[in-house]
């Protein structure tokens, strides 16, 4: 039969699933305090000791919720790094595409610059407001990767990837291997967030 901090365990346990290894991690730290602060109190072995010892400790919500504060400080900064990294990758792919294409004269293929660009400075532009003013926002992060993947899709259809070198099919994959890891960052921030708002709300 589990017995009373199996049962704060799970609770906890339940809490931190949205970061299994946040999760591993804090409930073995939590075990071992509270395993120790049981067998520390008089009445051990009993319920009331291992009570008395998630009494002193704090609640299970609590905990969780501050440590899943601490989660989203984490992924935040990460997707951040990210979306730099993507914006610079970007730009770089977005010069290789505009050389490539300096030789095409075709209408079609004379566009590509104008939708890298301004797919490019909307990127920019929303990565700058949303890191002054949203930065704990995934608004302007989502923006980010509506615009760059706007930027990035204009290119390569107009600029004949397929036929294009080597140089710039390497920047291209560069820069969509680097959308996609902002993709699931932001989602994965996305989750931390409304999850940590839900812990605080039922605290």
């Amino acid at each position: 039969m589990a017995g009373v901090i199996d049962d704060y365990l799970s609770g906890l346990r339940r809490d931190l699933a949205f970061d299994r290894a946040l999760s591993r991690r804090v409930c073995e730290e939590v075990e071992a305090h509270l395993r120790d602060a049981a067998e520390s109190d008089p009445a051990w072995p009993s319920a009331e000791a291992e009570r008395r010892a998630i009494a002193r400790f704090g609640a299970a919500r609590d905990i969780a919720a501050q440590f899943a504060s601490d989660s989203v400080k984490r992924q935040t900064s990460r997707t951040w790094l990210i979306l730099l990294a993507a914006v610079f990758a970007t730009f770089l792919a977005m010069r290789l595409r505009v050389m490539w294409l300096e030789g095409v004269d075709d209408p079609v293929s004379m566009l590509a610059p104008l939708v890298d660009r301004y797919g490019f400075v909307a990127a920019v532009s929303a990565a700058v407001i949303g890191w002054w003013a949203f930065r704990r926002s995934t608004v302007p992060l989502i923006l980010c990767v509506v615009t760059l993947a706007a930027s990035i899709a204009g290119g390569i259809v107009r600029a004949d990837l397929l036929a294009s070198p080597t140089h710039v099919v390497a920047g291209t994959a560069c820069e969509v291997a680097l959308l996609g890891m902002l993709s699931i960052h932001v989602a994965g921030l996305h989750l931390r967030l409304r999850r940590t708002a839900n812990l605080r709300s039922e605290a």
